[in-house]
Parts: structure tokens; sequence; C-alpha cells
């Protein structure tokens, strides 16, 4: 017992001594000093022997299921193997487990079996006297219930356990997505099958690869992998497992200043990992390597390219450019490369690139002159056509065939066709080629001389057939009219129509050529040379619109037919394939063109539309909108497109093509293939389009507006005399007055604010419409 102070009691007492109280195997005792709470569990170790006396271990004494003093020949625990000890009967051996105590009565003695195998039958106790003799059988039937708790056994009743159930069973695998048929017995092993999951893990980057993963475990669909992400600072990666949605900030703390670039601007610490450096307003204090000044400001990393406009040469040299920014490297143009290839013999047609032209190739080193790999292009020793064969540096062109598309024509020219050249080939007779070349043309070829040369195919003549015998004959009909036959290699059809029609009407067949020849040879008339030619025919009928096309197509004309029956119209204007045909009609020879250019023909109503009632749109610009012009006159006139960027407007009434032009912005006037007389040289104007005569009978404006014209070049000479000039006694145009107004009927012109610049120009003197039109 220890004595202490009241106001020492909150403490624990011990005394110090040993425990010695005893352990729980209440067999030792504790060594430990006095201790608060339990004794720990005996750690003794003690060999001791099992129950059935088979093994002996050593074993902690504590572990031990019997407590309290052991005996010697009594075993401590379990080896887990089958007791074997002999039973009372002395005729049978334990078949339990290493148990402890004495075993149990034999089970077949005669006083413990009072029923056959399967307990249906009760046994007659002198049936049996020892527990050796059988046990005897009903003969009925087991029908004891087997190990599955699903079946019962089918055999005669029998001693021992009963056989595997073998009904057969479907077995689903634990996924349930595949089955099979088995045994009973088989299904008390789970079946597993070879189908991967696929689910999506909860982080939903990841999906399950586990085989026959059991279905509804949401657990085992934990995403086990580390996230791996970089973080906000760019500087660490994310520790935390797969997950959805964002990373966590990054808990990294910086002890340091966080400076700019340049070290002029900075932050103190402590600052969360991540924070972006400080801004820095000041320029890059890294000298550039061209020597020109910093334009960008301060950062990290490598410089950005000089931005200072300089002047460089592209990289092959064929020009200097300007205004390039200096940290520009291959700086190329749209030429070609034009350097010479390795051959020796061909420039480089690639544009302009940086070298080399030729790519190196290690199996060509040995090599002196190296092909480039183009065609070679020199001239053939046989025919002079370009050698279609790759370069060939050092060697000649090779004997080969050639196969340059040649055209060749019968006698007369009609018949035409296209053949290979031919020419170059050794070969004496190649009459399998020449068959299929033959059998492509429209006719046979002409018979040659059996001389022993062969001719090639682009050097043979066609034979004439029975159409060119007919034209012959017409041409020989024809020729005391001192007119030359129309025969310009059209086809049958075209020269029949245009022949009917110039034996009908020579004058308008000659008509319509000499505008076309205008178009074709003339010079452009109006304020640049560049301006779209164009002509306007007047509405007229089918026959005489498809002669006019056909006739286009000999000069490579375009041809736009516009309009509705009666007053369909058609529309010609020059394009760059645009040419004169091999002869004219009605001409001697080949074209033939005076000094100044051809003179323009006068204008004839029967031919050509009223050029009162056409406004020109040319050179129209990409912001040009000619809204208006469809919405205020679309019902009175038709727009033609010749392209994409010039147009005509055709008008029923002069009067509205007048204040179309007033209105429009980019309207000018229109300048055909013909010239307008005054008044006594030149029939009257009615309206092309079918309008009434009002006009003529009041005198028309179109005589008093135009000046006679001179015989010099009329699409140079007459810019300003075919203007549209107002006519007044006493008043002259004025320029802010548009000189369409002349078309409308006659009234006084009001003078504006701006007359006063024009005084000069009233001086000169005005054609009246009465000397015009001659009273």
């Amino acid at each position: 017992m220890i004595h202490t102070r009241c106001s020492e009691r909150r403490s624990v007492l011990v005394c110090g001594q040993r425990c010695e109280k005893l352990l729980n195997c209440k067999r030792h005792r504790c060594e430990r000093s006095c201790h608060v709470g339990n004794c720990d569990p005996c750690q003794v170790l003690v060999n001791a022997t099992c129950f059935c006396k088979k093994k002996v271990e050593s074993v902690v004494c504590g572990d031990m299921t019997v407590k309290g003093e052991l005996k010697a020949e009594d075993g401590v625990y379990s080896c887990n193997l089958i007791c074997g000890n002999g039973l009372g009967c002395g005729n049978h051996l334990c078949s339990e487990v290493c148990h402890a105590g004495p075993c149990g009565d034999c089970e077949l003695l005669p006083s413990r079996v009072k029923t056959c195998y399967c307990g249906k039958k009760r046994l007659e106790e002198e049936i049996r006297e020892s527990c050796l003799e059988p046990v005897p059988s009903c003969s009925n039937i087991c029908l004891r219930l087997l190990p599955c708790g699903l079946h019962t056994c089918a055999e005669v009743c029998h001693g021992g356990d009963c056989a595997p159930c073998l009904v057969q069973v479907n077995q689903k695998c634990r996924c349930e997505s595949t089955s099979r048929t088995v045994e009973c017995y088989i299904t008390s092993s789970e079946f597993v099958c070879v189908k991967p999951c696929g689910r999506k893990k909860n982080c939903g980057r990841h999906r399950c690869s586990e085989r026959c993963h059991l279905s509804g475990d949401l657990d085992t669909h934990l995403c086990q992998l580390p996230c791996g992400k970089n973080l906000r600072c760019l500087q660490h990666s994310c520790e935390s497992l797969c997950h959805s949605g964002h990373c966590p900030p990054c808990f990294d703390v910086i002890f340091t200043d966080l400076t700019c670039a340049c070290g002029k601007a900075s932050i103190p610490p402590p600052l969360p990992c991540g924070t972006p450096v400080p801004t820095c307003h000041l320029p890059c204090s890294i000298p550039q390597p061209c020597g020109h000044c910093a334009t960008h400001g301060c950062h990290f990393g490598d410089c950005p390219p000089c931005s200072a406009p300089v002047e460089k040469k592209c990289v092959v040299g064929h020009v200097v450019l300007r205004n390039i920014p200096c940290g520009l490297r291959d700086i190329r143009c749209n030429k070609t490369c034009g350097k010479t290839r390795r051959c020796g013999t061909h420039a480089c047609a690639r544009t302009c690139h940086q070298e080399p032209c030729d790519a190196y190739n290690e199996s060509e080193a040995g090599l002196r002159v190296v092909t480039c790999g183009q065609t070679c292009g020199a001239p053939r020793r046989d025919c002079r056509h370009a050698c279609a064969a790759l370069c060939h540096p050092s060697q000649s062109c090779p004997d080969s065939r050639c196969e340059f598309p040649v055209t060749i024509t019968c006698s007369c020219g009609r018949i035409t066709a296209t053949v290979p050249c031919d020419a170059g080939s050794n070969l004496r007779v190649e009459s399998l080629y020449e068959a299929s070349v033959l059998q492509k043309l429209p006719t046979t070829l002409q018979p040659v001389e059996s001389s022993g040369n062969r001719i090639p195919l682009g050097q043979r003549k066609l034979l004439c057939d029975d159409e060119c015998a007919k034209l012959e004959r017409k041409r020989v009909d024809i020729t005391p009219l001192n007119l030359d036959y129309v025969h310009f290699s059209e086809n049958s059809a075209m020269t029949e129509i245009i022949s009917d029609i110039y034996r009908r009407d020579p004058k308008w067949v000659l008509a319509v050529e000499e505008r076309f020849k205008l178009l074709v040879l003339g010079k452009a008339r109006g304020s640049a040379s560049s301006v779209l030619k164009a002509h306007v025919f007047c509405p007229m009928q089918k026959d005489k619109r498809d002669t006019v096309r056909l006739l286009a197509e000999r000069w490579k004309l375009a041809v736009k037919n516009a309009g509705w029956e009666p007053k369909r119209f058609t529309v010609v204007h020059v394009t760059q394939k645009s040419k004169p045909p091999t002869r004219i009609i009605g001409g001697r020879g080949g074209v033939t063109v005076s000094l100044g250019g051809p003179h323009p023909p006068c204008f004839d109503p029967l031919v050509d539309m009223d050029p009162r009632l056409v406004v020109s749109l040319l050179d129209l610009p990409r912001e040009a909108n000619i809204n208006a012009l469809v919405l205020r006159f679309g019902g009175e006139c038709v727009l033609v497109w010749l392209n994409d960027k010039n147009a005509l407007v055709v008008f029923h009434d002069h009067a509205r093509a007048t204040t179309a032009m007033r209105r429009l912005d980019y309207g000018s006037v229109y300048h055909g293939a013909v010239v307008v007389q005054n008044g006594s040289q030149s029939p009257s104007l009615g309206n092309a389009m079918g309008s009434s005569s009002s006009d003529a009978q009041k005198g028309n404006p179109w005589k008093k507006a135009v000046i006679q014209e001179s015989d010099d070049d009329t699409w140079e000479a007459d810019i300003q005399a075919s203007t549209w000039r107002s006519v007044t006694s006493n008043t002259p145009t004025l320029t802010s007055v548009n000189r369409w107004s002349v078309l409308e009927p006659e009234k006084p012109l009001v003078k504006t604010e701006g007359s006063s610049s024009s005084k000069s120009a009233s001086k000169q003197p005005v054609e009246s419409s009465s000397e015009e039109s001659g009273g």
C-alpha cells in the first residue's frame, strides 16, 4: 500500500515492481513492471503436439486453445489432418480432422444403423451382428438431395456419398453477357467469360479492361491510375487519382522574387505557384543581330524576327523587293527560276525557290552529266518537232516514232483530220499501227507512188469525196459573177446556209461582214483604247440570227441572243480569241486592211439597233450596284452581260434610255460598229424595237445631235464628233448637263450655276436642225 498526498491523486500510482499477474494462458505470469491496463498475451514458445499425436511444433503459448496446466500425453492444437486413430469397434479408423478429446463410436455399428442407406426401409436387429457386415440395400432409387440443393440422386440405394449431379443446366457468367450449358455440379465454380467490361470508370477518361467484370459493382470502376495532368501553374502535375472535372490548384508556394526578363519589374514573395510574371512595358534589352532597334517589348525566350522594312532580293536574285521585314528569310517572287539544271541544257521551270534545283542522289555521284527529268524539247532530225523523250544529256535523240499531232487535209482543204506525225521510225512497214489510225479517219488517204521510201502519216493527204466535188462545181458557177464562193473550211451544213443567204441577199451578208471586220480589225472607239468593242443588231427573224451567229464564228466573236420574239435581237462582241478568217466574203484573196484601218459603215436600220436605245456599262468596278437599274427599268429594258465587268442595256423607248443615262452612275455612250450621218445622207431613224414614229414627224433629235462624220479614222477622230450634243440655237452644251438630254423632246435647257465655266464653249457655232434636215 502506498500513501500519497490528496493533491497527487490525479496521477496514476505505480510501484515499480514486477506485475506477476497470471496471463491469458493460465500457465505463465506477466514479467512487465507495474502497469496500467491488461497484460499482453503470453508470448512464450512451447513445444507441443497436436491432438492426434502426429506432429510436434513450437507454438506461442497465448495462441493455444487449451488453457491451464498441460498434461504430457495431451495435445494442444489441431494439425488439420485426418485423425486416423482406431475407433472403439477395433475395425475402423476415425475419419474426422485432428480433434481434441476421444474419438466417437463407429458409425457402422448395428446399434447405430437402423435403416438402409437411403433411409426408406428400417432394418431388423437380427440382420447385422457386426460393423463389418454390409448394410442391406432397399433396391429403391436413392432420391437423396445432392450437394447442388436442386436435384436428387437417381441411383439405386447405395452406401457412401452420392455421385456428382450430372443434370445439364444453363450457367451464366458473372457479367451475365454469356451463357453455357454444363453439368450441374460444375456450376459450383464461377464461370468467367472473355468479354472485356468496356464501361467507363469514374474519371470518364479510361475504360475498364477487366474481363467478365461483375455487373453492378461500382466500386471496382474506381480509376486507380494517376491523373498526371499539368496544373494551371504549368510546372507541376496533378498527383491525385484520375478524376473528372478540373484539377485542384497547385498548392506549392514560391519564396523568391518573380521578375520579368530584364529584371526591372518584380513581385516580392511569397507567391502561389503559377503566378504570371509581371508585365514589363520596356522594350527588349537584347541587341538585335541585324543592328536595328528592337520593336518588341520585354519577353522571355528567343526574340521574334525583326520587322523593320528593308529592301531584299528574292532567293534566286530576280528582283529586289521593298518594304520586306528584315527578319524574313525565304523571299520568293512569282518568276520562273531559270537556273541551268544539272543536265547543263534545260532551265529550271519551277517558280522562284531555294537551292538546289535538283535533289542530290548518292547513286548518281560518280556520273559527270545526269538527266534532269524534264522533256528534251530539242527539234527532231526528221520532222523538226520537239523531242518528247526525257532529258538525255550527251546522247542523241532516240529514233522513235514522232507522236506530235498533225492536221492533214484533202486537196481542196474541206476535209481535215488529226494524225500523229509518224516520222522517224526505222521500220519500213508498220501496217498494224497505220491500220489503227486509218480506222479513225473520215476518208481514205491518197495513194502514193511506190518509190520504196515510206512517207509518214503527217505528210499524206486525204481523198476528196462527193461533197468536195459538189462545192467545186458551185465555186465554178459563181466565179463569173466576180464574187468569191463562200468556202472557209467550215462544215458542209454551215457552208450551205451561208451560201443560200448570200445568193438571196448578198447586200445584207456583206453588211454584216463589214461590221465584223470593223470590230476585229478597227481601233477602239471611246475614251479608252481598252474598251470592249461590241455591236447590237436589230431584231430579225431566226434564220438571219443564225446566219449572224455562223458568220461570227468565222471571226471567233462571242454571240448572245436576248429579248423575246418577235423583238429578239443579237449582240456580238470581241474576245481575246477573235481574229479574221482566212478569206472574207465578197473579197479577193486574203484579208486586206487599209493603212488607217477599215472605215466604219453607215447606220442601216435593217441591220443595226438604234444607238439611242442602247446604254453601255463598261469596266464596272467591283463595288458597282445596278439594283437601281433593275428596279426602276426592269420591264422596259433588256440587260445583256458581255462578261463579268461589261454589259449593255437595250431599251424599248429612247426617252427611257435618256432617263436611264441620266440616272446611272456608270452609264456611257454606246459605240457600235457603224456611224450615223446627218439628215440628208442617212435614212430616218425610227424606233428599232417597234415604237411609234411620232418622233420622226416632229423632227428627229438624233439628226440635231450628231455632227457630220469626217473621213478620218472613226475609231479615234470621231470621239468628240460622235458624242451626244444638245442643240439649241443660242445655248451651248453645259458640262453639268447629261449629253443624252438631246434624246428627249425639245425643250430649253436650264442654266445652272456651273454654266459660267463653259462660256468659251458657247462661242463655238452649233449646226441648226433646219440646216441638217433640209427644212
